[in-house]
């Protein structure tokens, strides 16, 4: 990949990656300006700023709706003002691409719902996500009907998140797939996993762009 990827409009967040006296720092940058030198990237001024050697190795993080570009730089230079910071680094020269999958699951402490026909509800906080399913732990046993039959899905995601379902809640078709017991940390509690059914393509594009921001 080419450093345009910087300029690629499905950007939902970049990070900045470097160590400065043995403390590992991770910022949320903004590309300012790039030229066939260096790239600007500028962050906001925190409180304490232990501004950074000069031409130490970093890493860009880019995150987008497809999935993360990574890239080795050397961050050359920092400028302080009262406004923001601006980090002066090297231009990228190769990127890898780690790739959203279905399978990919991201540990997320989440309120869900499951409502079946009959008003049966399973409330319970997520254990992990992903783009086809979602797992919890509980110490209920559920009825052998409930793992049969498909119920209704209320997923409520933070009202912070960038792209986020109407109403903040992603509302989906679902179906038990299996569940496992002697899990190290939750003794007397049983790992529910339910896949999801017939996701919508609206909230399929939330729900990646939700899970590549979890790092």
């Amino acid at each position: 990949m080419q450093h345009n990827i910087l300029r690629d409009s499905n950007i939902t967040k970049i990070y900045l990656i470097y160590v400065n006296n043995g403390a590992r720092k991770k910022e949320v940058v903004k590309l300012r300006f790039m030229d066939n030198k260096e790239c600007y990237f500028a962050a906001q001024t925190p409180i304490k700023f232990d501004k950074p050697k000069k031409k130490i190795p970093a890493e860009i993080n880019v995150f987008t709706s497809d999935g993360v570009y990574k890239t080795k730089v050397t961050l050359l230079d920092t400028n302080l003002s009262l406004r923001e910071i601006l980090y002066e680094v090297s231009i990228p020269k190769t990127w890898d691409f780690v790739q959203l999958r279905a399978s990919t699951r991201k540990l997320v402490e989440l309120p869900v719902s499951i409502k079946f026909n009959d008003g049966f509800v399973i409330n319970a906080t997520s254990y992990d996500l992903s783009l086809g399913g979602i797992s919890f732990f509980t110490k209920e046993n559920i009825s052998s009907i409930y793992k049969k039959i498909s119920g209704i899905l209320t997923l409520e995601l933070p009202k912070n998140t960038l792209f986020n379902f109407q109403d903040g809640k992603l509302t989906v078709e679902t179906k038990f797939v299996r569940e496992k017991d002697n899990i190290e940390d939750h003794f007397g509690e049983q790992l529910i996993i339910f896949k999801f059914i017939n996701v919508s393509p609206d909230d399929e594009f939330v729900l990646k762009n939700f899970l590549i921001k979890l790092d």
